[in-house]
């Protein structure tokens, strides 16, 4: 039965109608499943897990998992995160074909027969045939009654949660909700910030930072690691030292003015036939007079026979050494000229020269703006060469130290931070210099020797860079020491007591305001009459301000809502406007109420069921 049950989860009308009940759980996962006692070596190799003491194949569950998984890149917690969903899917699905099975949810073979009868998949010339739908059917290996067996697990849930759906209904007492929903407030409001609490940094002791540290030493734990000193320079950091004068530029015009000109060009037509006798005829027409076009658009008009595409203009080409063949056999020197057949590839062509533009110089204003960005980067090419040069020779004379490099050549030390193999956002983002930075000859008995490099060379399509790196101190593997981490230590412990500050701090602000009507540092300045749907303030405001229990008495009420760590809004609501007339809303309600009820019919069917998963699900 499990068996008939896997196959029909996998049928789209299955996906379809289980679609809200399997969202509810997809987004959480497979939390709810634990594992279930004691379970046999045998089972663990043969299923996934159990449902109601009945398997789920591993090695389907393991087909299904891959092909899911194929395009989830290397991210091992994502592809456990689509494993998990795989494994609910298929679990919703049995415990859904349970519940309409305990039901007593009869499928009748008519039911069945004409289900099949409208599956597009066995159409052929728009209708039903049955010739097709047998041969499908065989090349998946299915047989008729194992196919109507899918089919009936499958109408039967769909059976099932329509008529659970039909059967919601809105009472006339609902649709009173329209009188909130289309409720008014007017409202006072003010922002406040970090600034109304006070916080100062020394207050975190050492202790409290040894303590956090000591206490959550795990969260610590760091891969291999080096701080590196270096020096650098680019091509980008060069452009801003170069400049192309406009003497520069007209030299360069002046001196290669043929590359800053308009090669000339001609203009042909032709007319292309497969067979000598026919050419030889159409240039004896031409001769005695015929009109070249009329017979061109006569002619052979088919474009695959031609290799020009079809007879007639073929437009403008550049008289230069790119000139077709064809056209220079023809040794047309007038426009209007038609040369003789010209035997080509498949047949023949006769050539007319349609016109002539002689070669023309760019205009210099124009030329300008195609020279300045090319001397420009020849200029910071040669620039860079030369910074190159410099560094090569200053290593030479081997220095001490990176910073007698540094001083030498007018650059500047730079020093990293932590940076570990495969960080993606330092040096380690090129591979020239992260095998530089984590060699043998930079790491030696897991110290750093303060070796320095060679020049390393870099060129990326954003830029060209040259490094010369020294890696200055190494971390292995592990949990980092405290003075590593102990700023991020301070900040993190900061962070937490300013925000909880701040909330103390507008809390105490908002006791004052009902104890008082008052409170140090709050104005009230701007009213706004606000309706559910209002964007003059930001929509958590919006559902607080409608979340707040208006006074009996007509007092005001006051509330607040965070929208970060650093800023709230306080509001003061002194006015609550409710329509006297109902508006049904009862087509708005019904869909929530639908959704509802999958959702509880769901969430208790898996209350009632024993639900296992195996060791290693690898979930």
């Amino acid at each position: 039965m499990m068996e008939t049950i896997r196959t029909a989860a996998n049928n789209i009308v299955v996906k379809i109608i289980f679609a809200i009940i399997i969202l509810c759980f997809i987004f959480t996962g497979v939390g709810f499943l634990g594992f279930g006692g004691s379970v046999s070596v045998q089972d663990q190799q043969k299923y996934i897990a159990k449902v109601d003491g009945e398997g789920i194949s591993r090695a389907e569950f393991e087909a299904q998992a891959r092909a899911v998984t194929a395009n989830a890149g290397g991210d091992s917690s994502f592809i456990k995160k689509l494993r998990r969903n795989v494994l609910s899917y298929q679990i919703d699905n049995y415990l859904a074909y349970k519940f309409s099975e305990k039901v007593g949810v009869a499928i009748s073979n008519d039911q069945i027969k004409k289900f099949i009868k409208k599956q597009k998949e066995f159409f052929k010339d728009g209708k039903f045939d049955n010739q097709t739908y047998l041969n499908l059917l065989a090349e998946n290996n299915f047989t008729p009654d194992s196919y109507a067996e899918i089919i009936r697990t499958v109408l039967q849930q769909q059976q099932t949660v329509n008529a659970i759906i039909n059967s919601n209904f809105i009472l006339p007492i609902d649709s009173e909700i329209a009188s909130l929903k289309n409720q008014t407030r007017s409202v006072y409001a003010t922002s406040v910030n970090a600034s109304v609490s006070d916080i100062d940094e020394s207050n975190i002791t050492l202790d409290d930072e040894q303590k956090y540290y000591n206490e959550h030493s795990k969260d610590f734990f760091k891969n291999e690691r080096v701080k590196v000193k270096y020096i650098m320079t680019s091509d980008e950091s060069l452009r801003k030292t170069i400049s192309v004068t406009e003497k520069e530029i007209k030299n360069e015009y002046d001196k290669n003015i043929k590359t800053y000109s308009y090669p000339a060009k001609r203009a042909y037509s032709v007319i292309f036939v497969t067979n000598k006798e026919q050419a030889n005829e159409i240039a004896k027409d031409l001769s005695s007079g015929a009109d070249f076009d009329t017979i061109a658009k006569t002619v052979n008009q088919n474009h695959d026979i031609s290799p020009y595409g079809k007879n007639g203009s073929l437009g403008w080409f550049a008289d230069d050494d790119s000139l077709p063949q064809v056209f220079k056999d023809a040794q047309l020197k007038k426009v209007g000229k038609i040369s003789s057949p010209i035997a080509v590839d498949s047949g023949y062509a006769i050539v007319k020269l349609d016109g002539i533009q002689p070669k023309k110089v760019m205009d210099f204003d124009y030329a300008k703006y195609q020279i300045k960005p090319k001397l420009t980067e020849q200029k910071i090419q040669k620039a860079l060469e030369n910074e190159e040069n410099k560094i090569k020779t200053a290593l030479h004379d081997s220095p001490k130290s990176i910073e007698e490099l540094a001083n030498k050549l007018g650059f500047e030390v730079k020093t990293s931070n932590w940076i570990s193999f495969n960080d993606k956002f330092s040096l380690a983002a090129h591979p020239e210099v992260r095998d530089v930075i984590f060699s043998e000859e930079m790491i030696v008995d897991g110290k750093a020797t303060d070796k320095i490099s060679d020049l390393i060379p870099v060129d990326r399509s954003f830029g060209k860079f040259d490094f010369v790196v020294q890696t200055v101190d190494y971390r292995p593997e592990g949990i980092a020491p405290f003075d590593e981490v102990k700023d991020d230590i301070h900040k993190k412990l900061f962070t937490e007591k300013a925000q909880s500050q701040f909330r103390s701090s507008v809390d105490n602000i908002l006791t004052q305001l009902n104890e008082t009507g008052k409170a140090k540092n709050v104005q009230f300045a701007k009213k706004y009459v606000l309706n559910r749907n209002s964007t003059e303030l930001d929509q958590k405001v919006v559902n607080m301000v409608f979340n707040l229990n208006p006074s009996v008495s007509g007092k005001t009420v006051y509330g607040v809502e965070f929208l970060d760590d650093k800023n709230a809004y306080i509001v003061a609501l002194t006015k609550v406007d409710t329509p006297t007339e109902y508006e049904d809303i009862s087509s708005e309600l019904l869909p929530l109420f639908i959704n509802n009820t999958h959702y509880y019919l769901a969430a208790d069917i898996r209350s009632k069921a024993k639900i296992e998963i195996m060791p290693d699900s690898n979930l």
